[in-house]
């Protein structure tokens, strides 16, 4: 989960959190910007960790709070430990692995196991 937190962007022009897949490029929009960090200034302070205590922390918690929102809509692929929208992951797949890992799987005939 940390690594999707780390990939949560916040969208200066929808005022939103989001996070684009990895393979599809699909955003998945979280919660909206906190008021106190909507500015052009205090925004670009919030992204970097250096705004006022109240501004940051409200935008932390809403950070938090979209993360696992966007975590719904999105699997962490078991081989290449990729974040990928529902829309990329293989559901068929026992492994739990996105369709990338899937063909690659599939071209080279290996068995289920990533050991081969």
């Amino acid at each position: 989960m940390k690594e999707l937190y780390k990939q949560v962007k916040a969208d200066a022009e929808a005022l939103r959190f989001l996070v684009a897949c990895e393979i599809c490029g699909k955003k998945i929009y979280g919660e909206k910007i906190p008021l106190f960090c909507r500015g052009a200034r205090t925004l670009a302070r919030c992204k970097i960790g250096k705004a006022n205590k109240l501004s940051q922390r409200a935008f932390n918690r809403a950070k938090a709070n979209s993360t696992q929102l966007i975590a719904l809509s999105f699997n962490q692929c078991r081989r290449c430990y990729r974040w990928v929208c529902d829309g990329c992951f293989d559901c068929t797949d026992p492994d739990g692995v996105c369709k990338t890992c899937s063909e690659k799987n599939d071209n080279t005939g290996e068995g289920g196991s990533p050991n081969g």
